[in-house]
């Protein structure tokens, strides 16, 4: 597939060297995920409604974010991308889910649509895409992440990290990032595991941070200089969490801008409209 893989233009773009990199934080869309709004009591949610929101979420942190020059784009994908992870509608345990159509139908539309995504973020910078396991898509991920590394191989601008570990690190400049989906460890071991795993990059990194998804919310910890924060998610309830009473949280992704000398310098925000 590599050798056959596409090849692809260079794009024609100013070289930048501001020190700046733009982080889009995009996790637990559940592509697949089917929620009727009649039953949960909060807004409908399908598989084009998926792709809406993620659309409208795309837009927004690029527009917000727009008077920066970067130097590279971190894209972060995975984190329950999709909802179930085979075609029996279960997660990656085994647990039964509500969906919206096939798995393979579901798995090609969400693959188009990152590809789609990658290549509007290269207009802008060279793009590091970093596979993150979910709970719900552990396996079904690393397929995404084998597909888009396949299409992207002669792409010199786009880079994808489908290692099949559920702790990805990221460092730039002095930033250093972790990036898992939350479900497993306590929290309060991050810092040191990240100490632990990646010491030369902790040693030479200032600003550090861990980013999950998983919870649905946005949360920050602060724990022995390591910021843990937690990320929102753009769906809605589905009946389950809705009968659970884990609803109300807005619906939201982020984005987050980083010098590579500073840390974090800014952030953006999208949040879905209510109905």
């Amino acid at each position: 597939a590599k050798a056959d893989a596409r090849v692809y233009a260079p794009v024609l773009r100013e070289s930048s060297t501001s020190g700046f990199m733009l982080e889009l934080a995009i996790p637990d869309l559940h592509v697949g995920k089917l929620a009727w709004g009649k039953e949960t009591g909060y807004a409908d949610y399908d598989v084009n409604t998926a792709e809406k929101v993620f659309w409208a979420a795309f837009e927004a942190l690029l527009s917000r974010t727009a008077s920066y020059s970067f130097d590279k784009i971190l894209f972060t994908i995975g984190n329950d991308l999709l909802h179930v992870d085979n075609r029996a509608g279960t997660t990656t345990a085994g647990t039964q889910m509500d969906v919206d159509g096939q798995f393979q139908r579901t798995f090609v539309r969400t693959r188009l649509m990152l590809t789609e995504a990658i290549e509007r973020l290269r207009q802008v910078a060279p793009v590091d895409v970093v596979v993150v396991p979910g709970n719900h898509d552990t396996l079904s991920t690393w397929h995404m992440g084998d597909s888009l590394e396949c299409l992207f191989s002669k792409c010199e601008d786009v880079s994808i990290d489908n290692a099949p570990l559920m702790r990805k690190y990221y460092e730039f400049g002095k930033v250093m990032l972790l990036l898992t989906h939350g479900n497993k460890g306590k929290l309060a071991d991050y810092p040191l595991a990240m100490a632990a795993e990646k010491p030369e990059m902790w040693g030479r990194t200032k600003h550090r941070e861990a980013h999950t998804g998983d919870k649905h919310q946005l949360k920050v910890h602060e724990l022995h200089g390591v910021k843990v924060r937690i990320t929102p998610a753009l769906c809605p309830p589905d009946a389950w969490h809705s009968e659970s009473l884990f609803v109300g949280n807005p619906r939201s992704a982020e984005a987050f801008i980083w010098h590579k000398d500073e840390g974090l310098v800014g952030t953006a925000t999208y949040t879905v409209p209510e109905r």
